[in-house]
């Protein structure tokens, strides 16, 4: 895990449905091999289609935590920005007051 990454009720709930998914769905096309003793389309169909649905799992977990690492970076460029800000407030007061000096 990353640093500073807490576990939320998606993430939980994402390896959840993850792995009952790849339990029931190898489960129920083991029992439907074992059943028919043969490879038909209907079978290698259910096969890619479980596998695409396990990669769909995948992907959906790497979006989150690409969406989390964005969402720090943004917070970091805000607080870095406010910085800029304040420095450039005090460089505008510090010219003024050299101007009134002259």
């Amino acid at each position: 895990m990353t640093e500073g990454h807490s576990t939320g009720f998606f993430d939980v709930m994402l390896l959840i449905v993850g792995c009952a998914v790849a339990f029931f769905g190898f489960r129920l096309i083991n029992q439907q091999y074992l059943f028919d003793r043969q490879m038909t389309w209907s079978m290698i169909i259910a096969i890619f289609l479980w596998l695409i649905l396990l990669v769909l799992f995948i992907l959906s977990s790497m979006n989150v935590d690409a969406g989390r690492r964005q969402l720090k970076e943004i917070r970091l460029l805000n607080a870095v920005i406010r910085d800029q800000v304040t420095e450039i407030t005090i460089l505008k007061e510090d010219l003024g007051k050299k101007d009134l000096k002259k």
